[in-house]
């Protein structure tokens, strides 16, 4: 049996502001190191450094997403006025989130 599923969204724009400059995207993983991977990648996407990963403790992150859910863990990465910013989702809200392009494999 594999772990219980997390969903998440990143979306990047000016640090501070309510509204981001760019879609969100979800996430669903089921491992920590996905987890790193999918904010690594996002990170470079927008061209922040590669360093700014360590902005987050991911083993603390992913023990209190498994503790309490990742839907209640809301932060972001900042560098230079930007922020790749960090919405946990449950899994309605990624269900939605996805609308047309729901086909995942869940049961």
């Amino acid at each position: 049996m594999s772990p219980a599923p997390s969903y998440f969204a990143l979306s990047y724009g000016l640090a501070g502001c309510y509204l981001p400059d760019s879609e969100p995207a979800v996430y669903r993983v089921t491992h920590r190191r996905e987890l790193v991977a999918a904010i690594a990648d996002t990170l470079a996407l927008y061209e922040m450094p590669a360093s700014c990963i360590r902005q987050v403790k991911a083993r603390r992150l992913w023990a209190h997403a498994k503790r309490h859910g990742v839907s209640v863990i809301h932060f972001q990465i900042n560098h230079k006025g930007n922020a790749l910013n960090f919405s946990g989702l449950t899994r309605d809200e990624y269900i939605a989130a996805l609308g047309d392009d729901a086909d995942f494999g869940e049961a």
